[in-house]
């Protein structure tokens, strides 16, 4: 299951990185920026999660499978989906280890913000 978080997390990164590029009209800026510092935390989380669930197993991840997203999809409909995604498997994916729970929950806030931000501001 760590393994689908990774191919998934890198699926909505490029996403993302491709609608900030794509940001115009009314909102745009602030659509630009909280994108930017969405696929910029996402990476740098994932990649935390991964080191720490490699240190408790004790090996390495398996073959990740990378996804193509969407890019013509709504940027938001899409964040929103794999935060549900990583919600209805945290437990299954932590692989009952509480501190990989937490890192995942860190993971969840940094979708909650960028939901915010597309929804309010931008």
């Amino acid at each position: 299951m760590i393994e689908e978080l990774v191919g998934r997390t890198f699926a909505i990164r490029n996403a993302a990185h491709l609608a900030h590029w794509r940001a115009k009209g009314a909102g745009s800026f602030a659509k630009h920026m909280a994108l930017g510092d969405f696929y910029d935390d996402i990476i740098e989380k994932v990649d935390t999660i991964v080191e720490a669930y490699q240190g408790c197993y004790g090996e390495l991840i398996g073959i990740v499978k990378l996804s193509a997203q969407d890019t013509k999809r709504d940027i938001l409909a899409s964040i929103t989906e794999e935060y549900d995604w990583i919600m209805e498997n945290r437990e299954t994916i932590a692989d009952n280890n509480t501190s990989i729970e937490n890192m995942l929950d860190d993971l969840c806030a940094t979708y909650e913000k960028v939901l915010y931000k597309l929804k309010f501001l931008a």
